[in-house]
């Protein structure tokens, strides 16, 4: 049984005016800590995330031999990583990203690299990335394609990898930053198979690697080419978590308020940051020069029918305030949701049940009716031990004053301050 009190969602009755600057963009985040670990000499790190991803990254990569400092806001990290023969152990406690970009950078060591993390990760498949790696000299011990795994390499230098993305586009990050070390000098071939979900998230990967001198770029739309070169250090600085930023925008359209989002704007590179564009077809008034504010219609014009492949993370949050829109409302491209750390198509179909909204769902799709928020049923909502549910959920607890969150600190995966910026909303009133 457990011993955690729920946490009643506090309602927002009306409108409101601040300013919120987001947590780093994890996503972001995770790639130039790996990268700064690959590369020789001092990087130094400006807005990493204070949450449990970034710090179990950190931690797997002292273990790896990389050197890390934090001070503040500033994360100054030693490379290159260790690649002898040593047997390491690392925990990646809950960060599905940390793990894959970890199995990545294991094949490059001669030693034998054990990866494991919570229960709720164990049951997440890395069978793809095994895959590429097995056929690529590495020894990979893994009792279902899942965690605990252990790995032996150094990978073979090849010219061309193959490998599945219709599961998860983090597979095909991991060989993309680890490419510099494990191609010939004419450079290597990543060519995804299956659809290819997530995109975006690839889009981020090659910019970051671009900003630290290695070319990447996409041949077509299936093919990606990296040339062999060393990662730069250097100082970068880790702009606002656009997946963070949805909840802010969609409270804000939904209670006709006024959100800016001071670290982030237009030239982001993440796809998540599109969902801006979802909140403007709901009548949100959306300004992107410099930092991104939201301003909410007065009245919510239908949605009806979206696809959110591209941006798989900020699903969940439509999912969460379609209940409060106009009519009837079809979310599709749902995918990749039931690979994430719950369910996320199913899972909330069935928490949404249970407060009295009308939903179907298919595979790859959702279909959520409207409800008068006076009707919500009072509810303590599973999150799952995943973040994005309980954050998602408060745009419903902010009109139902009657929703409660199993566990209020599972936010701590990726934005510590949630409840804390949450509650702006409230006391600018």
């Amino acid at each position: 049984m457990s011993s955690l009190i729920p946490f009643l969602i506090p309602a927002i009755n009306r409108s409101f005016d601040v300013e919120i600057t987001l947590p780093g963009s994890k996503s972001i985040a995770l790639r130039q800590l790996a990268i700064a670990a690959l590369a020789q000499g001092t990087t130094r790190l400006i807005g990493i995330p204070d949450c449990d991803d970034a710090q179990a990254m950190i931690d797997c990569l002292i273990q790896l031999g990389v050197n890390i400092q934090t001070d503040g806001q500033h994360t100054v990290v030693k490379g290159p990583m260790d690649l002898g023969d040593s047997t390491v152990h690392l925990n990646a406690r809950m960060s599905g990203a940390s793990t894959r970009l970890l199995i990545g950078m294991a094949a490059l060591r001669k030693g034998v690299t054990h990866i494991d993390g919570h229960p709720s990760l164990r049951v997440r498949s890395n069978k793809p990335l095994f895959d590429v790696l097995q056929a690529q000299g590495c020894a990979v011990e893994s009792a279902s394609g899942g965690l605990p795994a252990t790995i032996t390499g150094p990978i073979e230098v090849s010219p061309s990898l193959t490998i599945d993305g219709s599961l998860s586009s983090q597979y095909i990050t991991a060989l993309l930053l680890i490419a510099p070390m494990t191609c010939p000098d004419s450079g290597q071939m990543i060519n995804i198979s299956g659809d290819l979900v997530s995109k975006p998230y690839l889009d981020i990967t090659l910019n970051e690697m671009n900003k630290c001198g290695v070319n990447a770029h996409w041949q077509d739309e299936k093919t990606i080419f990296v040339e062999q070169n060393q990662y730069q250090s250097g100082q970068r600085t880790i702009e606002g978590d656009a997946t963070a930023a949805t909840y802010f925008s969609a409270l804000a359209t939904l209670h006709c308020g006024s959100v800016t989002l001071t670290n982030i704007d237009q030239t982001t590179h993440q796809g998540d940051y599109e969902f801006c564009t979802v909140m403007e077809a709901l009548g949100a008034t959306v300004e992107r020069s410099g930092h991104t504010r939201i301003v909410g219609p007065a009245k919510l014009s239908p949605l009806q029918e979206v696809n959110m492949q591209a941006m798989p993370d900020a699903a969940l949050t439509l999912i969460a305030m379609s209940p409060l829109l106009p009519g009837s409302n079809t979310i599709t491209g749902l995918q990749s949701l039931h690979h994430k750390e719950c369910d996320r198509l199913e899972c909330p179909a069935t928490e949404l049940r249970a407060m009295g909204v009308d939903v179907k769902t298919t595979l790859d799709s959702v279909t959520i009716e409207e409800i008068d928020p006076s009707k919500i049923a009072p509810h303590t909502l599973t999150t799952y031990h995943d973040h994005r549910m309980a954050m998602a959920f408060s745009m419903l607890g902010s009109c139902s004053h009657a929703l409660r969150v199993d566990d209020k600190a599972v936010v701590n995966k990726t934005y510590p301050n949630y409840w804390q910026d949450y509650n702006k909303l409230i006391a600018k009133l």
